[in-house]
């Protein structure tokens, strides 16, 4: 019993912190989610100002957005399921022929749930200490990707932003992959669909995320390429940035990006960062004590003996 529990003890760490990263595990910069999910009893806040540009070719109309990005994530329960809350706070001033116009208020907001379903095996596996080449040489089972699922719900939806007329309440859902094919390269792959309620309002895109951690460690680039796609409005959008890794717990990050089409042409940068609160320790200490029980001894009280007995 002893060594069994020994054994849980040097395995269970490495269970519960699958998820889990030393550092902060940020989904900025750029608009895809990853994988990962931030770990167990861990809060994190990612946000940033953010500014929009676009002029509608066609219309003359121009519109120029200054707002806050914002998300919270919080992981629970389980080192692979996390809850979010995604939106988008903005300013607007329209332009168009002799009028104009502004609005401040909330573009959109939703609320959901991540869940990791797979993880490949070989992503835990300890470096081998004896060769470099090893390490750092492609494998093509280095293309496995880790899957997870995401589920939300969008509410308050300003119509103001919008080409369609868009429900109050509306599902999001989507498909995430992320695999690393040489160390310091990560891929990233959302499939989204999004207010897939009435087809007039559903939209469909994918994110494409590239990220390169430097030599240094301190500095990853990136560069992002997205489609969306729906009845009123079809774009591909392309974004590069770099992000800071400013400690365990905070991480700074810039980004520009820019459409690919003229009605209308948008360009679009962002100045964010990211901090957790991390409480993960507590979750690990949780999960020891209910997986690893004391092993209880019955100390047996020895039958006094009689002394008269014994001197007859």
């Amino acid at each position: 019993m002893k060594k069994l529990s020994l054994l849980l003890i040097a395995l269970l760490p490495m269970a519960a912190t699958a998820q889990y990263t030393e550092i902060i595990n940020s989904n900025l910069p750029g608009n895809s989610q990853s994988a990962y999910a931030v770990g167990a009893r861990v809060l994190q806040f990612e946000g940033g100002l953010w500014y929009e540009r676009s002029n509608h070719k066609k219309t003359g109309t121009s519109m120029n957005f200054t707002g806050v990005n914002y998300a919270v994530r919080y992981g629970f329960f389980k080192e692979q399921l996390e809850v979010m809350l995604n939106g988008t706070l903005a300013y607007d001033y329209t332009l168009e022929h002799n009028s104009s116009s502004s609005h401040f208020g909330f573009v959109n907001n939703t609320i959901g749930a991540k869940y990791q379903l797979f993880k490949p095996a070989f992503l835990d596996e300890k470096p081998n200490i004896y060769s470099w080449k090893a390490n750092n040489s492609f494998r093509w089972r280095n293309l496995t990707p880790s899957i997870a699922l995401y589920a939300g719900m969008n509410f308050l939806p300003n119509k103001r932003y919008y080409y369609e007329e868009v429900p109050q309440l509306s599902p999001k859902v989507a498909a995430i992959f992320q695999a690393e094919p040489i160390p310091r390269v990560v891929i990233v792959a959302n499939l989204i669909a999004d207010r897939f309620l009435k087809k007039e309002s559903t939209e469909y895109s994918y994110i494409l995320t590239v990220t390169h951690n430097l030599d240094n460690g301190w500095f990853s680039i990136f560069a992002e390429q997205q489609g969306v796609y729906n009845e009123q409005y079809r774009d591909q959008i392309t974004r590069l940035g770099v992000a800071f890794l400013a400690s365990d717990k905070l991480q700074l990050n810039a980004d520009v990006g820019f459409g690919w089409k003229d009605t209308p042409q948008r360009y679009m940068g962002l100045i964010g960062a990211s901090y957790r609160i991390d409480n993960h320790n507590s979750y690990i200490k949780k999960v020891l004590k209910e997986k690893v029980e004391p092993t209880k001894i019955d100390h047996k009280k020895k039958a006094k003996r009689n002394r008269r007995n014994a001197i007859d």
